[in-house]
């Protein structure tokens, strides 16, 4: 039970008790260590002064056999003994290309638990990060070469969601503190062996990697945290730089798989730092520092070549600019017929039509007899009118520098016959007005792909 005369466990219980607030629900997600019962059992204590809930998340991630079959019984025993609900989830974790199990399993978690969040109906999920892993994380990610974007920590809160909240409240607590605290407690706690595994890089850091810096200095440890706090500050000051930057350079894509582009001379206008985080921003979320030289070094290359990204994007040098998305279709798009109203994938691609307006989509006005919308590549002679006049889209594909692997690619959209929309490229200005004989119709085109 709770001993509010112990130092340790008031600290902590404060720490979970300022991300309380009433009418809360929390699901705590809890491996069955120290760190996660430790936090699991203050944010208990802080809600009994609160008018808000907690449910106890443990996901079985069936890598370590019956050990982790005995974790979650651990978890579950321990639930039922605070009185607090449970939910224990199993998940197949699988090897993918070229991704890391634990990479793997750690997006597996996260979709898990935003699940149980959903079907609890919580607004947070709180997780046990501490001190500890803010500092190994941190040089991980310089080893790595993560960039700025790394090097400022795991952030106290995140949004999982639009309806759920990341909340992180032993993020300042070290490891010693949290086992001063569940010996207070008399909180037994579960030890997974696979900690001590040096096949791990993680384990590489903390067990020989920061004993080697505490030998050169034994606050080193704080060192880091002041370093990560003053990063994270800094990084605030530059993301607003960053977004006016990005608002000065970034462009339409003439690639509707890389929907977002930056101008070549904009951009090499720069400083160099800015340079770095603009392109930052538009790549995915776990690229690297080499993957931002690399994409910045596509301004001085020819127009058609791309870098290949991670999580399967990639950024395209075009004329003036550098695109930055998906993949483009890989080969060329075969003809689809969809009604109108209608539904169909057509290649990696989602296409759905309606006579009524939907969210995102994009409007029309086609004959009324059109019945039908046929999506495909480009054919010889088709014309398009934009608004500088009519054009042959071949002509109009080379004005715009379009490489030639690329123009029999781009998704090309047709009624009776006459060219409506490419997307990337442009709308057929005869069908983007009502007028007599025509009614209105809604598209929306995207990739189903996680971008």
């Amino acid at each position: 039970m709770f001993l509010p005369g112990d130092k340790m466990s008031s600290r902590i219980l404060d720490l979970c008790a300022a991300v309380v607030q009433p009418g809360d629900k929390i699901v705590a997600a809890v491996s069955g260590g120290a760190d996660s019962l430790c936090m699991a059992h203050a944010l208990q204590c802080a809600l009994k002064f609160m008018d808000a809930q907690l449910l106890i998340a443990h996901v079985n991630h069936q890598l370590r056999g019956e050990d982790a079959d005995a974790d979650a019984r651990f978890v579950c025993t321990w639930a039922e003994e605070m009185g607090l609900p449970r939910a224990v989830v199993k998940i197949d974790v699988r090897r993918q290309g070229g991704e890391s199990l634990q990479s793997i399993a750690r997006d597996q978690r996260y979709a898990a638990l935003r699940k149980i969040c959903h079907d609890f109906g919580a607004n947070k999920l709180a997780t046990a990060h501490h001190a500890d892993d803010q500092v190994e994380t941190f040089l991980l990610n310089l080893l790595r070469g993560s960039g700025s974007r790394g090097l400022k920590g795991i952030p106290p809160e995140r949004r999982l969601d639009a309806k759920v909240k990341i909340i992180r409240p032993l993020l300042s607590v070290n490891r010693t503190e949290i086992e001063q605290y569940c010996a207070e407690n008399q909180l037994k706690w579960r030890t997974d062996v696979s900690n001590d595994s040096l096949y791990y890089q993680r384990n590489r850091i903390r067990h020989q990697l920061l004993p080697q810096l505490r030998s050169f200095n034994s606050g080193v440890d704080k060192v880091l945290l002041n370093t990560i706090d003053n990063l994270r500050k800094d990084q605030e000051l530059l993301a607003e730089l960053t977004a006016q930057a990005l608002e000065r350079v970034e462009e339409d894509s003439s690639l509707f798989f890389a929907p977002r582009a930056l101008s070549l001379q904009g951009l090499a206008g720069l400083p160099p730092a800015l340079q770095n985080r603009v392109v930052l921003d538009l790549l995915p979320e776990d690229c690297e520092s080499a993957h931002v030289d690399a994409v910045l070094d596509l301004i001085k290359a020819q127009t058609g070549s791309s870098v290949d990204l991670p999580g399967r994007h990639r950024a395209y040098r075009l004329h003036d600019s550098i695109a930055i998305g998906g993949l483009p279709p890989e080969d060329v798009v075969t003809d689809t017929s969809v009604p109108i109203p209608g539904r169909s994938s057509v290649g990696e691609f989602t296409l759905v039509i309606d006579t009524q307006p939907f969210p995102n989509c994009q409007e029309f006005y086609l004959p009324n007899d059109s019945n039908n919308i046929v999506v495909g590549s480009r054919r010889p002679g088709d014309y398009i009118h934009l608004p500088g006049g009519g054009k042959k889209l071949k002509d109009f594909m080379i004005d715009r520098k379009v490489p030639r692997w690329l123009r029999d690619r781009y998704m090309v959209f047709r009624t009776s016959g006459a060219v409506f929309w490419v997307p990337g490229l442009g709308r057929d200005q005869r069908f983007v007005r009502p007028g007599p004989g025509r009614r209105a119709v809604y598209i929306k085109f995207n990739n189903r792909r996680k971008s």
